[in-house]
């Protein structure tokens, strides 16, 4: 699918990457639109975490370029790219074990006045905090895990290190979301809360999303468009009705897993 400039939000034109003697992505072209909740499937060793990490800068890609609201970003470090907005989160969720929950969220916000030699000695920076602090306490009430506000992250269940992740994120004001595999060892409760929460993300709040995830369930439940990848390259994209109707999706990947699904 190839969009117009004014809608194209993300465009990944022809990255590539390898591991040594493994080719992990081989020359893939994606395109995101503003708004937009895609989801990005595949067996094990596709190469979908790769290519988020050439997304995000986390890796940076042996060959093509990455767009993001026009601006070529190929080869940025990873804190450059999320500065403009392009954050994503991993497959196991990361979160400071030793400081609590509330600071966890208090250390995301970039350009804090109080982190600068000039307004740390004259002043200037309480007010920011302030503004800070409340807006972290609103995003433990969004997620409802207020209560774990002085728990430290070494503390938390899986379902909770998630959210915590998820409200660090969002406290750094991103316009675009990579998510890898965030329902991995949530509970079914937490699972119900956070497909909500990622929901509300992409329809009141505009966020863009692009989510790796195996629940194909949750995958069909949550997003419009659903791009394949096998063995680093994307082999089609459409609905997921459309995907279970095409032979190569099927026999590469859907078919492996409807016996699991669930």
């Amino acid at each position: 699918m190839t969009l117009d400039a004014a809608q194209a939000f993300l465009q990944v034109h022809g990255v590539a990457h390898s591991y040594g003697g493994v080719q992990a992505v081989r020359g893939v072209d994606l395109e995101v639109r503003s708004g937009e909740f895609v989801g990005l499937i595949g067996p094990n060793g596709a190469g979908k975490t790769t290519l988020l990490d050439l997304i995000s800068g986390a890796v940076h890609p042996q060959r093509g370029r990455v767009v993001f609201k026009g601006q070529d970003i190929t080869g940025k470090p990873f804190h450059a790219v999320a500065r403009l907005g392009l954050v994503r989160t991993f497959q196991t969720a990361r979160v400071f074990a030793r400081m609590t929950v509330l600071s966890n969220l208090m250390s995301a916000p970039a350009g804090q006045r109080g982190e600068d030699l000039v307004p740390s000695v004259f002043g200037g920076w309480r007010e920011q905090e302030r503004t800070q602090l409340g807006r972290a306490r609103e995003m433990l009430g969004r997620f409802r895990i207020g209560e774990a506000a002085d728990q430290y992250g070494s503390e938390l269940s899986g379902g909770q290190r998630r959210l915590t992740e998820l409200s660090r994120t969002l406290m750094a004001g991103p316009t675009m979301l990579l998510l890898d595999e965030p329902f991995a060892g949530v509970s079914p409760t937490n699972r119900a809360r956070l497909a909500a929460h990622l929901r509300a993300l992409s329809t009141e709040r505009g966020i863009t999303i692009l989510m790796i995830e195996h629940r194909l369930d949750l995958v069909e439940q949550l997003c419009a468009r659903i791009v394949v990848m096998a063995e680093g390259r994307a082999i089609a994209e459409g609905t997921m009705s459309d995907l279970r109707r095409n032979k190569t999706v099927v026999s590469a990947y859907l078919g492996e897993v409807s016996a699991h699904a669930g």
